[in-house]
């Protein structure tokens, strides 16, 4: 048995591979690689390459072309978890993780493909269904005159057309399972990864994924209109939110292949009044020429001169990087990887090791500039972990430690910035996005909290990231999650809120004024309860009850079903039909005042004036949507109750 170090390269493959027309690499031949980079893996004396548990294979050539045919004779035992095999930058992947999803057999595992070539991702069955374990099988790929097909052994298990074609490298990743290659043929034309995968060419393809799934979305009556959206396919997380000459800047974590999470991209937004956005070329891109998937969340800073720049989380290499990106326009229409990337790697801790170690986020005290970065160090909570930069251009830093470690296991998309005298500290621990309040003390190198919320006590909210304008304005966006699959596009954004502190130095969250430019058709009522006619689910309502308030506040309205769906509000928790939230943070004496945001499958809304806020998605019914405001208190006192319709955003 020999150990595979390094991958052998054979120069004269090299140059047929410049050349035009058909070319064919043998790439497994009797255990012995060509042009591939490995890791776990071992040659057999039997003639094949194996690998147990975690491993990575990659082609040192992509392929293209109008006719492309790739052959892989492998067999799989006992996996555990996700084994993807990359052809032409298309997935065809086999997992226990979407098999959950799916609600399938325990021990079953769910075989997928998804990637720029396939119109969404395609369930192709199960692995039960279509292979046996440690049996070898042959999965071939071709692509010919815009037609794609998938077969295992022979039997055709997905044919579809496309108009991106197959085109990129192979790879085999990990997790957690025992793999054999026995052979890897591939026909087609072929060049080195530098050379093929151009920044150009990666936009382009992906630009026009999103405007063909764009047009087939756009008529949906569920999609927000006055939430942001991409025009299609996949969002989460808002990224490096700036203001910039005038204009309010949104980066968000985008799949442009796809309504489904992968192929990490930036896309991105600008609006001149935080109301109306204009879509923009996506701004960043995985740079596969040198083993990147994705450009994982992360944050956008204004350099001491003036000018933004953008730093993120890059995925692909054996552990994660810190890259930054500057802007080739003074529009930020197009942006450029910085040459010096990456800028801070796992081995800038000194030999600790952070793990989940992610996202970014800058901030400026006293004349220098920091960043916090999310994850939890080896045996230990949800932490920040703090750096400062060494120099102006913030290509140089310097590992500060961890001034503040939490009880969950894992912290995402840290926020750490300051509200009038106190520094906030946002993050998102895999569950309800909490926050702390406190004292930051740079000499001991300690953050230390007087107070303690959730930001959203809702059901769909995750990965806020904040905007500051000027040394008073910081706005905070969220990533509104989990509307129904398979819909062409998924996700949205959260209204912009402004943010600042109350008496006792908790988190305040109100929608910006901006808002008010939406307002059309008015309605006002004297009482409760009340049933305000609402148009295409698409409303602002503002409820002020006099005097003290009230213990009990709810709405309701019908969802897609027909049935009752009922929010009601106390001064302890939220209650959402039968899923009841508990407030974490300031507690209400009395509900003074409500203020909802209607918007077809999205509902925002903020009590007593941002003291605490709830996030939701839900599915109404269009042809008898029946909304109506009660009390239990029976001595409830209006001040004021409006409803105004709103218009879109676009």
């Amino acid at each position: 048995m020999k150990r595979i170090l390094f991958p052998i390269l054979v120069l004269s493959l090299l140059q047929a591979c410049q050349q035009q027309g058909l070319q064919k690499i043998n790439f497994v031949s009797k255990g012995i690689p060509q042009q591939l980079e490995l890791r776990g893996f071992e040659t057999e004396d039997g003639g094949y390459l194996q690998a147990e548990e975690e491993y990575y294979l990659r082609s040192e050539m992509a392929v293209f072309g109008d006719h492309i045919s790739v052959r892989l004779k492998m067999s799989l035992d006992n996996t555990k978890g996700h084994t993807v095999i990359v052809i032409g930058d298309n997935a065809f992947g086999i997992s226990s993780w979407i098999a959950e999803d799916l609600d399938m057999e325990e021990d079953d595992k769910a075989i997928f493909l998804r990637g720029p070539s396939i119109d969404g991702a395609q369930f192709l069955g199960t692995l039960s269904e279509l292979l046996e374990p440690d049996v070898p099988f042959e999965l071939v790929m071709k692509y010919a005159n815009g037609s794609l097909s998938y077969s295992i052994d022979g039997e055709e298990i997905y044919v579809g057309e496309t108009t991106i074609p197959p085109a990129g490298m192979i790879q085999i990743e990990e997790w957690r399972g025992n793999l054999r290659i026995y052979d890897l043929v591939c026909e087609g034309q072929f060049k080195a990864p530098d050379a093929f995968y151009t920044k150009e060419f990666l936009l382009q393809r992906a630009e026009k994924s999103v405007a063909a799934a764009a047009e087939r979305v756009k008529g949906d009556p569920n999609r927000p209109a006055y939430h942001f959206q991409p025009p299609a396919n996949w969002n989460n997380d808002p990224n490096g939110m700036l203001f910039h000459d005038g204009y309010y800047h949104m980066f968000y974590q985008h799949n442009p292949y796809g309504d489904r999470w992968d192929w990490m991209h930036w896309g991105h937004a600008r609006s001149p009044d935080l109301v109306h956005w204009e879509h923009l070329p996506i701004a960043l891109w995985p740079s596969l020429e040198r083993g990147e998937r994705h450009c994982f969340s992360g944050s956008g800073y204004i350099m001491d001169n003036g000018d933004p720049i953008l730093f993120y989380t890059s995925i692909g290499h054996e552990n994660p990087e810190h890259w930054a990106a500057t802007p080739l326009d003074k529009e930020l229409m197009d942006w450029q990887k910085h040459p010096r990337n990456p800028l801070i790697v796992m081995e800038d801790h000194d030999g600790e090791h952070i793990e989940d170690w992610r996202d970014p986020f800058l901030f400026r005290e006293a004349g220098e500039t920091y960043m916090v970065i999310g994850g939890h160090p080896e045996d230990q909570g949800g932490s920040i972990m703090m750096y400062k930069a060494l120099n102006p251009e913030l290509t140089e830093w310097d590992y500060l430690g961890t001034p503040y470690t939490g009880e969950e296991g894992n912290w995402e998309c840290p926020n750490f910035f300051k509200v009038e005298d106190k520094y906030v500290l946002i993050y998102s621990p895999h569950g309800r996005v909490e926050y702390y309040v406190g004292e930051m003390d740079f000499e001991a190198f300690e953050f230390k909290p007087i107070r303690h919320g959730n930001i959203d006590n809702g059901l769909n909210y995750y990965a806020p990231n904040t905007l500051q304008k000027g040394e008073q304005r910081r706005l905070l966006f969220g990533w509104i999650p989990d509307f129904k699959e398979d819909q062409g596009w998924q996700s949205a954004i959260t209204v912009p809120r402004d943010l600042s502190l109350d008496d006792e130095n908790y988190l305040v969250q109100v929608p910006v004024d901006e808002l008010v430019k939406l307002r059309g058709e008015h309605q006002a009522f004297a009482a409760l309860p009340a049933k305000p006619h609402i148009d295409m689910f698409q409303a602002e309502i503002l409820i002020d009850l006099a005097g003290e308030g009230v213990d009990h506040l709810g709405f309701s309205f019908n969802d897609e079903d027909g049935d009752p769906y009922v929010v009601e509000l106390t001064n302890r928790s939220f209650h959402f039909n039968d899923e009841e939230v508990e407030i974490v943070g300031v507690q209400l004496d009395r509900i003074e005042k409500l203020q909802i945001f209607l918007d077809r499958t999205v509902v925002e809304f903020f009590v007593n004036d941002g003291a605490q806020v709830a996030t939701f998605v839900v599915y109404p019914d269009r042809e008898n949507l029946d909304f109506q405001v009660f009390s239990k208190d029976k001595h409830a006192k209006l001040a004021a109750f409006d409803v105004w319709q709103l218009k879109s955003i676009w």
